[in-house]
């Protein structure tokens, strides 16, 4: 069977179970190493890895989501090579430029951790499981409220205010489209396939853009478990263990977690999906530059997409009633608040299992 014939979006029990089992063992491993005393370090690079597979699945659904879904007919390798390849230029530019290191200065609130607690070290692991329910929880939350408690709260209001903006952005933005040119968005619109090619050769430009902003934005909750200054071998390990993990999504067409984007309308077409990438990588921008404390993409992601869906739904007089369409949006909500939940659950017991390791949420 061929990579794209297979649906990833809905495993069967046998890939389940393998997934599961790679799930445990690596959790073993994590928890063996840890209690025989092995370095931080090292842990802390075991960490790396399973939190760039996690991390990128999880949030695979928001930054190259609508490229997945427009570009199914693309082999993975392609993908690979121009992501992958972004990936090594964003990075290098950054371990140039800023004394070594690559977290684009989200991590100067966040002391640097000399040495890991067991909850901090298993936190991708339960993130791969919850990404894998089809739960699109908050990287930011889960892994850096691990790390620095006291900026759960800043973290919290800046992604709530960012849902907000991003839906009303999206209401505008797609508001005025719709009146500039009502018939593309009817329910039954099929573009023109001349117009289409030219607007897959933008999309890949778009993705790229888009690319860049989530990479700014959010790998410092990846390599939180990496030193902050990196050596040339240090580097060149920490980018390869990122393009694999990246690959490992592109071949699986996003996994499961997919189908958030799936379900929405006409997001399969290039144009479509490239308005979107242009729309949030310019919200993610404008947010960086507005403060360096982390937010969740998560949550600006899903309120633009809640903020399309609606105006669509409501302006294009769709079949669709309201009531599933208040659904879909309604549904992405819940899954993410259900996201926040866990992870302030789990900071509070790490907080309580390791006090002297984890920050308090107000000092």
């Amino acid at each position: 069977m061929k990579q794209n014939e297979i649906d990833f979006q809905h495993p069967s029990t046998r890939d389940q179970i393998r997934f599961y089992l790679f799930v445990a063992i690596a959790g073993i491993l994590m928890i063996g190493a840890y209690k025989l005393g092995s370095p931080s370090y090292y842990l802390g690079w075991f960490a790396f890895f399973i939190s760039a597979f996690s991390v990128a699945g999880n949030d695979a659904v928001q930054t190259v989501g609508t490229f997945i879904e427009s570009k199914r007919t693309v082999h993975w390798i392609p993908k690979v090579a121009v992501l992958g390849g972004t990936i090594v230029i964003i990075f290098l530019g950054a371990w140039i430029f800023h004394d070594s290191q690559i977290h684009f200065g989200r991590l100067e609130n966040f002391p640097e951790t000399k040495e890991f607690n067991l909850i901090q070290l298993l936190a991708p692991l339960i993130l791969v499981v919850i990404t894998r329910l089809k739960s699109p929880i908050s990287t930011t939350f889960l892994i850096l409220g691990l790390f620095g408690g006291n900026n759960i709260e800043k973290m919290l209001t800046k992604s709530f205010f960012g849902y907000g903006i991003a839906f009303g952005v999206a209401v505008l933005i797609w508001g005025i489209l719709v009146k500039l040119d009502p018939k593309e968005y009817t329910e039954d619109h099929a573009p023109d396939p001349r117009s289409e090619k030219r607007w897959a050769l933008f999309q890949w430009l778009s993705t790229i853009y888009l690319w860049i902003a989530w990479l700014r934005q959010d790998a410092a909750n990846i390599v939180i478990y990496l030193p902050r200054q990196l050596s040339i071998l240090e580097f060149i390990l920490a980018i390869s263990m990122l393009v694999v993990a990246l690959a490992i999504i592109l071949y699986t067409n996003g996994g499961t977690i997919q189908e958030i984007v799936t379900e929405k309308s006409d997001i399969q077409w290039s144009k479509a999906a490239t308005i979107v990438d242009i729309v949030y990588g310019t919200i993610l921008i404008v947010f960086h530059e507005w403060s360096k404390m982390p937010m969740s993409t998560t949550w600006v992601f899903l309120g633009m997409l809640a903020g399309r869906e609606i105006i669509l739904n409501f302006m294009t007089y769709r079949d669709l009633p309201y009531l599933e369409t208040f659904r879909k949006v309604g549904k992405d909500v819940l899954l993410a608040s259900m996201g926040i939940a866990v992870s302030v659950f789990i900071f509070i017991l790490a907080s309580q299992i390791y006090p002297e390791k984890t920050s308090g949420f107000m000092k």
